[in-house]
């Protein structure tokens, strides 16, 4: 217990802990990274190359002001054991040749990290949304609001600028190690106390820069509830504008803001205030090398002029490690959250099957027993069944169980217990791919895309022609009113668009569902929210497709359920009853009270 303890320790505290909270989270990103492995090894090379020559180019500045000030034509300069000797035209040429190079080496050096971040932003991007899509439901259930859109969005952006920050500190790092080569050629003395310092001043300011972590993931939390919040604030919109926003919502929105401005503030402060308060230090740093040089004794000029620009940068390059390793700590949450949410998407996949099951002629639910939580069923042996030409109707209370029906029909999820039985196979072992070509489904409220009619009712199923979309409007009742927009099938709707009332919306749900000419059709209270003409067309609709499909419908108003030939009465998750209207109507309690409450409301309005 020890040894963890102190590990952890260890790992919290100085440059070291930096290294290995990023080693972590970089070795568990890296499997995305591969694309920009080259270009890590070419900045490494260009690195080199651009230190090598920005060392040359300093020792060459500093002999051309020597021979300026000395009155010499002949410029005189020494790389440690070796003296190089030069007309001081020729210099000037030479210096500008390798400032030149240097320029371009340092424009590449510039574009090769905004291109790994670019990739690594896309790389992330497609990876949190295929692990996504191909999680279960179960998992993307469990998502809070707003929390993949900020992994989308907030935290693939802040690490691939974790990236960014990492190719300049790689090549600061290299560059600070060839100054403080190049100035140990030219006074060994000079360098040392430089470089001992330098490595003194990470280790000082290192509590700073665990400051600027935690706030760091601070903010990347609070940022992940304020997106959630932002999301709340545009589903609800229409409902704030008509009962007007309280002072308490807006103190809930001002709190959220609030939430998210102190951490952003203080990590802010500190990302500008450490760099800052290093660079002064390091000044103070350079003077006390500058003693040692004095001490030493220079008694060449262009060399100590040397010594002097090559410190002076190396101190400017160890500045620059110091801000990317503070940018790094400030991305290493956003890292990890991205990672962990990779690794919960990925831990609960779609599950799938290798049966085929050709057309499906009967589908039942059989012995079902299905629980959200270990230890609470909200379904308990419940057990109906149909066949090809039959509608089915599923009604019952609120928290009856209606919901988890639809679920494990669609094979959202999978019950405990039992099974849904297509032909007599378990749905289970049924390839998911097939099942989600004969299987449709209209939910309660209409999701409607921005994108064209014809968009909408395709839904991104390359297979369904044009033809097909016609037809499905046509058999949704939503044809005629589409060829009376402006556009037509090619008029831009959305999910608040007004040329689009609800009912439409909704049969175009419907006719989305049906567009792929489904043999199993569920469909949840889809008449709810409608008017009495556009509930009248979706019953037609219903009607019409009956004799070629197994239709599941899901309604709390008994109108919705005059297409099914029998009823499933649900009441705390069991099955209460089973069969034809009138049926039910003489043997089932609850039916009946909801028969006569509908026959009352009627006749009264």
């Amino acid at each position: 217990m020890s040894d963890a303890g102190g590990k952890s320790s260890a790992e919290g505290r100085g440059l070291l802990g930096t290294v290995v909270r990023f080693r972590k989270a970089w070795r568990r990103l890296s499997p995305f990274f591969t694309s920009s492995r080259g270009r890590v090894a070419l900045l490494v090379v260009l690195s080199v190359l651009a230190g090598l020559f920005e060392a040359v180019l300093l020792a060459l500045i500093a002999a051309i002001a020597a021979s300026l000030s000395e009155g010499e034509s002949t410029i005189t300069q020494q790389f440690g054991p070796l003296t190089v000797s030069l007309q001081r035209s020729i210099t000037f040429v030479v210096a500008i040749v390798i400032a030149l190079v240097r320029a371009l080496l340092q424009l590449a050096l510039a574009r090769l990290p905004a291109q790994m971040s670019a990739r690594v932003l896309a790389d992330l991007r497609r990876e949190l949304f295929d692990s996504y899509t191909r999680s279960a439901w179960s998992a993307k259930a469990k998502e809070r609001d707003g929390a993949f859109q900020a992994l989308m969005t907030l935290n693939s952006r802040d690490a691939s600028l974790g990236i960014v920050h990492l190719g300049l500190g790689v090549t600061a790092a290299i560059m600070f190690l060839t100054m403080t080569f190049a100035a140990f050629v030219q006074n060994a003395l000079a360098a040392a106390v430089l470089l001992v310092a330098a490595l003194g001043l990470f280790l000082v300011l290192r509590p700073l820069s665990r400051m600027l972590r935690n706030s760091s993931k601070e903010q990347s939390q609070e940022n992940v509830f304020f997106t959630g919040a932002v999301q709340e604030i545009v589903h609800i919109a229409e409902e704030t504008e008509v009962f007007g926003a309280s002072e308490a919502y807006r103190s809930e929105v001002q709190r959220q803001v609030e939430a998210v401005r102190r951490p952003y503030a203080k990590t802010n402060f500190l990302a500008v205030a450490i760099p800052s308060l290093y660079q002064s230090v390091a000044l103070v740093l350079l003077v006390i090398a500058l003693i040692t040089v004095s001490v030493s004794g220079v008694a060449h000029l262009a060399s100590l002029a040397a010594v002097i620009l090559m410190l002076l940068r190396a101190l400017n390059y160890a500045r620059q490690i110091q801000t990317a390793l503070s940018h790094i700590d400030e991305r290493v949450s956003f890292m990890n959250q991205i990672v962990e949410a990779l690794e919960r998407y990925r831990s609960s996949p779609q599950q799938d099957g290798t049966a085929e099951i050709g057309d499906i002629a009967e589908l039942a639910v059989s012995h079902v027993t299905f629980a959200y939580e270990p230890g609470v069923d909200v379904l308990h042996d419940v057990s109906f069944g149909l066949s090809a030409g039959e509608a089915v109707g599923v009604v019952g209370p609120s928290g009856a169980g209606k919901s988890s029906i639809v679920q494990i029909l669609l094979r959202l999820r999978d019950p405990h217990a039992g099974a849904v039985l297509v032909n007599g196979t378990d749905a289970r072992e049924v390839r998911r791919s097939e099942w989600q070509r004969r299987a449709a489904y209209v939910p309660q409220v209409s999701r409607l895309i921005w994108g064209t009619v014809r968009e909408n009712i395709r839904f991104y199923r390359d297979w369904i022609d044009d033809e097909d979309v016609v037809a499905a409007a046509k058999r949704a009742h939503i044809h005629d009113e589409i060829l009376s927009w402006p556009s037509g099938y090619d008029t831009v709707i959305g999910q608040r668009a007004s040329a689009v009332s609800g009912g439409q919306g909704q049969r175009i749900c419907l006719a989305r569902a049906l567009a792929g000419r489904p043999q199993v059709l569920v469909l949840d209270e889809p008449t709810s929210a409608l008017d009495v003409r556009s509930e009248e067309l979706v019953q037609r609709s219903l009607q019409e497709i009956k004799h070629d499909t197994l239709t599941i419908l899901v309604a709390h108003r008994l109108s919705t359920l005059a297409v099914c030939d029998r009823i499933v009465v649900m009441v705390d998750g069991r099955v209460s009853a089973v069969g034809p209207h009138a049926t039910l109507v003489d043997n089932n309690d609850f039916y009946r009270q909801v028969t006569r409450i509908t026959q009352r409301q009627s006749a009264e309005g």
